[in-house]
């Protein structure tokens, strides 16, 4: 028998009530066939970048310090929050922290075992940096959309154009792109650099749904494409990969639920009388980092300042839960370790705007407000703690893998990578938070332990409650959902 292989296949964003027969059927037909985790969530903030690093460290941020696909750390002496597909400032962040990503990523243990890692993706800049890791030092082709200088040397870039063609403009739905990822994946970068593990991140239909909205017909095709490059994967799997060890994990980063409406929450804080603004200052007490899911760094963390913060925010109609550095069950606030948030990177306050559970008026559960002018309303986010957002794809089969079975067992994007060193036949990494899925292995514990918490604050007339599951064999709990609840 040849030794097992894994290929992880991300379809950013892709909501699991999306995947149907008649929407994806070979994606659906793949799940169905062999093992459909339910019960799975993605890292706060429910995040692109934040997925990435979770998935490749089996850590949430509390692990591996990136907070957000943007975030303030004042030790960065940066003006403005950094986002993590800002190159230059990533490279900074480097420098200033010793390491960017806190953890051990899965390409540093493969490559310490003697194993080979590759990856494509289309995802932004800050996703293949992501990705990658250490990826440039360790000799690892990593191949971006976005050339030669994103990729990694071993994924020689200019060689793929040149043989494959240029990769296509960007373009909603972005068929082209997942398309030409797809080709380059099968054959070039499995046939060629014989990687023992493999990932392929596809940016739809987390880009259209972004700006075209969850039901648009434009959001259909993305769907549509993604599945047909997935059929062609599983075209080849069937006819050649499967019997050469190869096993698959098919899963999206992340959910998304519908924008309603927009509010400027820097205006907002600053009509109450705080002094807001993009770092901290001599004339600005609040760092905020905004968006649906914003993060506010206080000056010389004043317990003052703080709790003026947190009673404006518990005043606002369009405030959802409130997480805080030392959090106060008293004044309505919950900790940051709550939801795995607890690094030294977070900032002082972190909260989501408000969030409900009914329909959009595109008939889908799950609406929200944002502080993201650039998406359209009716438009698709994520970055909160709406279950419909945390709740993400994810499927496994091969060999190794249990056959036609669905799991409610909670698990999460933390569980990817202690997965794939169980698939690889690799020891658990000690200080992983995940955990390998063991019932969803044909060989596994078919039912661990599972128990679930509430956690509940609230002062005056706010109150909020964040739902968590612990599993046997993981160190962190997994988030179920979490809601402003009056």
């Amino acid at each position: 028998m040849p030794a097992s292989k894994v290929l992880v296949v991300v379809f950013d964003g892709l909501r699991p009530d999306h995947v149907t027969p008649n929407r994806a059927p070979n994606i659906h037909g793949f799940a169905s066939a062999g093992v459909w985790m339910r019960n799975t969530a993605s890292a706060f903030p429910s995040e692109t970048r934040v997925q990435v690093t979770t998935s490749m460290t089996g850590h949430p941020p509390a692990g591996h310090g990136i907070m957000a696909n943007a975030f303030y750390d004042p030790a960065l002496g940066f003006t403005s929050p950094m986002d993590t597909s800002d190159d230059a400032r990533m490279r900074a962040a480097d420098r200033a922290y010793g390491r960017l990503i806190g953890a051990t990523h899965l390409s540093e243990i493969l490559w310490g075992a003697g194993r080979k890692f590759a990856a494509v993706t289309t995802g932004k800049v800050g996703n293949a940096r992501l990705l990658a890791g250490r990826a440039p030092e360790l000799g690892q082709p990593v191949l971006s959309i976005w050339g030669d200088a994103i990729s990694t040397p071993a994924a020689a870039y200019q060689k793929v154009v040149d043989r494959f063609g240029p990769v296509p403009e960007q373009a909603f739905p972005n068929t082209g792109v997942a398309d030409w990822a797809v080709r380059v994946l099968l054959e070039h970068v499995i046939p060629d650099h014989a990687p023992d593990a493999c990932v392929l991140w596809l940016n739809e239909p987390d880009l259209t749904y972004h700006y075209r909205g969850l039901g648009s017909g434009e959001s259909e095709t993305a769907i549509g494409a993604v599945d047909a490059g997935f059929g062609r994967i599983l075209d080849w799997w069937r006819a050649q990969g499967r019997d050469a060890g190869w096993n698959i994990i098919a899963m999206s980063d992340h959910g998304h639920v519908t924008v309603e409406g927009q509010i400027d929450v820097a205006a907002a804080l600053k009509a109450e009388g705080l002094a807001v603004g993009p770092a901290v200052g001599p004339d600005v007490d609040y760092a905020l980092k905004p968006g649906y899911s914003a993060h506010v760094a206080v000056r010389d963390r004043d317990p003052a300042l703080t709790h003026r913060l947190i009673e404006t925010l518990r005043a606002q109609e369009w405030c959802g839960p409130i997480l805080a550095r030392r959090a106060n069950g008293d004044i309505g606030t919950l900790p940051l370790s709550t939801v795995n948030w607890d690094h030294r990177r977070a900032a002082d306050i972190a909260f989501t705007l408000r969030a409900w559970d009914r329909d959009s008026e595109a008939g889908l559960p799950g609406v929200i407000l944002a502080d993201n002018p650039d998406i359209p309303l009716g438009g698709g986010l994520h970055g909160g703690l709406h279950q419909r957002e945390l709740n993400h794809c994810l499927f496994l089969g091969g060999e190794m893998f249990r056959k036609g079975v669905e799991i409610d067992t909670p698990s999460g994007t933390v569980d990817i990578a202690p997965t794939v060193l169980k698939l690889l036949g690799l020891p658990p990494h000690p200080l992983m938070a995940g955990r390998a899925i063991e019932e969803a292995f044909a060989l596994g514990d078919p039912a661990p332990e599972v128990i679930e918490h509430s956690h509940e604050a609230g002062a005056a007339d706010y109150a909020q409650k964040v739902v968590t599951a612990g599993v046997a064999g993981a160190t962190r709990p997994y988030l179920r959902w979490g809601m402003r609840t009056a």
